[in-house]
C-alpha cells in the first residue's frame, strides 16, 4: 500500500507568476466558452441573433484559446506534467465550466508531487545526518579505546 502525502493549502498570492497566469486564464477561458455554448449559440440557433456569438467566437477562437494553449504548454513543461494530463489540460478550454475545474485539478496535482518531493528530500536529509552522525560516534569511539602513550 502506497502512503500518500498531506498536502499542505498554498495561498494563491504565494503562487508562481506562471500558475498564477494559468488559472486566470483559465477562468477567462471557461467563462468566454460557457457563455458562447450556453448563451451565444441558443441565441444565435433560436432567436436568429448571431452578433454575441460572432462577436465572443471570434475572441475566444483567435485570441483566448491560443493563448490558453500555449499556456497550458508552457505549464505542462516546466512542471512535468503526463502527455495525456497536457492533453486533458488544453481540451478544457474547449468545454464550459472544464477549464477552471482541470486548472484546479493541476494546481492539487502539482502541490501534491511538490510535497512528496519535500518528504523524500527531508528523509534523504535525516539519513544523511544519521550516517554522519553515526561516523562522528565511531570515529569518537575509536579515538577512546585507543591507548594513551
Amino acid at each position: 500500500m502506497t502512503e500518500t502525502t498531506a498536502v499542505p493549502p498554498v495561498a494563491f498570492s504565494t503562487r508562481p507568476p506562471l500558475l498564477k497566469a494559468y488559472v486566470v486564464l483559465a477562468w477567462i477561458t471557461g467563462t468566454a466558452i460557457t457563455i458562447l455554448e450556453l448563451v451565444a449559440l441558443p441565441l444565435k440557433w433560436w432567436a436568429n441573433s448571431p452578433g454575441l456569438g460572432n462577436g465572443l467566437g471570434i475572441v475566444h477562437g483567435m485570441g483566448l484559446y491560443p493563448l490558453y494553449v500555449i499556456i497550458c504548454l508552457v505549464v505542462a513543461f516546466r512542471y512535468r506534467v503526463s502527455i495525456p494530463h497536457m492533453a486533458v489540460m488544453a481540451l478544457a478550454g474547449l468545454l464550459p465550466v472544464a477549464s477552471p475545474l482541470v486548472a484546479h485539478w493541476t494546481l492539487r496535482h502539482i502541490d501534491r508531487r511538490d510535497a512528496e518531493m519535500a518528504a523524500k528530500d527531508a528523509a534523504r536529509a535525516e539519513r544523511v545526518a544519521q550516517k554522519k552522525a553515526a561516523k562522528q560516534a565511531a570515529a569518537t569511539a575509536e579515538s577512546e579505546a585507543l591507548p594513551s602513550a
